[in-house]
């Protein structure tokens, strides 16, 4: 198990905006207020960032009935996980935070100012898809130096793998105390800025698809091919 910090995150106004909701291009086309807050909450949020992630290797013991038994205990089970891991010979689990330090920023803004603080939250949102992309990276690279594939990363809450279900496996698998993050009740992550996901390594797995394939919101999301064309 290993804990990497000091990540670089290249957040652009683009990138801002987008985890806004909001079209980049229209947003210049009207020269709209947004395109300069969302500057200065870049600038802001910056420094407000703690990028950490902790992330651990387990091999395959065996697959049998959805469910993928790890060498050294533990499990990753459910629908999801049978129709993209059941040919992985090994797993990366890993949990990514950007810290609790911008979110008390956006709380503690917004009654003065709440359009910086929807996007200083926008800022977050875009950090930790970021840091996301690049553990994702550095797995899908180490694997190709090895001769091996990678399927594409599995996060909790997507169709096929319950977030309650799939969260309370990967925190069995990972120090999550080491990167200051907890779960609720409900099985979200606090500080809210974080993801948690697992990728499949094998010679024979398959890169199917893309995640954006099986949320609940994909029939229906307005900046689902956008969000896949940027890797955000």
């Amino acid at each position: 198990m290993s804990v990497l910090r000091n990540w670089e995150l290249s957040i652009d106004v683009d990138r801002v905006l987008r985890a806004q909701g909001a079209d980049p291009e229209v947003v210049r086309a009207r020269q709209s207020a947004a395109l300069g807050i969302a500057e200065q909450a870049i600038s802001l949020g910056l420094g407000l960032l703690e990028p950490v992630v902790s992330s651990a290797t387990f091999v395959v013991a065996e697959f049998r009935h959805q469910q993928l038994s790890l060498v050294g205990g533990g499990h990753l089970a459910g629908p999801l996980v049978a129709e993209h891991f059941r040919a992985a010979k090994s797993v990366v689990v890993a949990l990514c935070t950007i810290g609790p330090a911008l979110e008390a920023a956006v709380a503690g803004c917004f009654a003065e100012d709440p359009a910086m603080s929807v996007a200083l939250d926008a800022v977050g949102s875009a950090a930790v898809d970021l840091l996301a992309t690049a553990v994702c990276q550095q797995v899908d690279e180490q694997a190709e130096a090895d001769g091996l594939r990678t399927t594409i990363p599995l996060s909790p809450g997507l169709v096929g793998w319950p977030l309650a279900n799939g969260q309370r496996q990967l925190f069995a698998l990972l120090d999550a105390g080491s990167v200051g993050v907890r779960l609720t009740e409900s099985s979200l992550m606090m500080p809210q800025k974080s993801t948690s996901l697992a990728i499949g390594i094998g010679p024979d797995v398959e890169h199917a698809g893309e995640a954006c394939d099986y949320c609940s919101m994909a029939a229906t999301c307005r900046y689902r091919q956008d969000h896949i064309a940027h890797g955000a």
